[in-house]
């Protein structure tokens, strides 16, 4: 028997881009993810163009990631260049990122998981019978993107963040505009954690895994030059190539990470393995409160580790809001012209690696990795043993089985479009 699944994201996926699934039952059990978006060519359109030209072109990589696609680059430009930006700007570019990062979870947990948790086919019909669940996560949407547009210019693909500082500084009444409504979206967060501790994990993807995230420079950040591995070993970012090795399939355009040649998982839920004890305020008594939730071998926590960020972002943006004192504006222009750069943060999805090489202010050389390339061989390992686990218990109906592996596949927030990239011609 064969069961098929193809995921699209202008059909059922509710995942970001194409990607499909196929699972084959007979006397053994396969499983692939096979991703049918084309690939796209970033890494090679920045080859030849100035850094602040290329740094624009790579926010394009997604929507969903814009920021995590225009900070990423500009940090490892300004590592190659030596640039060091101010601590004002330093806040600033984190209050954008944790912008990003809430927006980001409130569309996965509210449009594309919770369906599937009610037992609907999409949001809007969800939306019918759950009016106020809807009404949280438009409230936590909303003020993500109005974090991103104050500070990034625009909500999607933002040109306000630019190498060596921002092109305008927000004014301070903006600031106490977040503020104000961080106040306000901080419940709507502590709803959605409270809502995701109502329902028990498959156990058929309970699996041990590696977990990589980075280690923060100050913390539960996005920022960091240290990447570590909940296997107790950690490596500077200069060093990714020798630890985290991509190769392809001939099924995918997708790019897939292995990790000391084993497939490993990065995002919310890695990030809260590593560095829970880094986590304040309401999020740090939350996951106190419902610990049982936060288990690193099931990719279903990732869902609830997704609502405690969102609780702890929300209050960090708060913090800095109400502290900001926005200054004169700063224009740092780099005494040096040439070098070669590497950065990480952490994307809504897990670690975003970029490497550049600058000569005479022109991109030489481009390298990206992106999570879902990383999580990709995990991700389908889980979709595996979903399918496995429930036909060898006696589930026979291949519509119930292919739900349920789709759910498996949405719990990790895939973003297909960052995945399908290339670096060479």
């Amino acid at each position: 028997m064969k069961i098929e699944r193809e995921i699209r994201n202008d059909h059922i996926a509710r995942i970001e881009g194409k990607a499909g699934i196929i699972v084959e039952i007979g006397d053994e059990i396969r499983a692939r993810i096979n991703v049918t978006e084309g690939p796209r060519f970033f890494e090679v359109i920045t080859k030849g163009k100035h850094y602040d030209e290329a740094a624009a072109i790579c926010s394009r990589i997604c929507s969903f990631c814009s920021i995590p696609h225009k900070l990423t680059p500009i940090e490892a430009i300004e590592n190659a260049l030596n640039i060091e930006v101010s601590e004002q700007i330093k806040m600033l570019r984190q209050v954008l990122y944790f912008g990003n990062m809430v927006e980001s979870h409130a569309l996965h947990l509210y449009l594309f998981v919770l369906p599937d948790y009610l037992g609907y086919p999409d949001a809007f019909s969800m939306a019918e019978k759950y009016p106020e669940i809807m009404k949280h996560g438009l409230k936590l949407k909303n003020f993500g993107a109005m974090v991103q547009e104050i500070l990034g210019g625009r909500e999607i693909h933002p040109e306000n963040a630019i190498v060596g500082g921002f092109g305008k500084l927000p004014e301070q009444k903006k600031m106490k505009k977040i503020y104000d409504m961080a106040k306000e979206a901080i419940n709507s967060a502590i709803a959605t954690v409270d809502f995701f501790t109502e329902y028990e994990y498959p156990h058929y993807v309970n699996l041990a895994r590696n977990h990589l995230s980075i280690k923060p420079y100050e913390g539960y950040g996005v920022y960091g030059n240290e990447i570590i591995s909940s296997d107790g070993f950690s490596f500077g970012i200069e060093k990714y190539k020798e630890n985290i090795v991509e190769e392809v399939v001939p099924y995918s355009f997708a790019k897939r990470g292995k990790y000391n040649n084993e497939p490993f998982m990065v995002g919310a839920l890695s990030r809260l393995v590593n560095n829970a004890k880094l986590l304040d305020g309401k999020a740090k008594e939350l996951l106190s409160s419902y610990s049982n939730f936060l288990k690193e071998d099931n990719c279903f926590a990732n869902n609830f580790a997704q609502a405690i960020e969102l609780v702890y972002f929300i209050e960090r943006i708060a913090e800095m809001a109400e502290r900001a004192r926005i200054g004169k504006q700063e224009a740092i222009e780099p005494e040096e012209r040439n070098g070669r750069g590497y950065a990480v943060t952490e994307a809504p999805r897990g670690l975003l690696i970029y490497e550049v090489d600058v000569e005479d202010g022109i991109v030489k050389y481009m390298n990206v990795i992106t999570p879902t390339a990383m999580f990709l061989p995990m991700m389908e390992i889980d979709a595996l043993n979903m399918a496995k686990g429930m036909w060898e218990d006696g589930y026979k109906d291949v519509d119930l089985i292919g739900n349920k592996v789709e759910m498996t596949v949405r719990a990790y927030d895939p973003c297909i479009s960052c995945s399908v990239h290339v670096i060479k011609l």
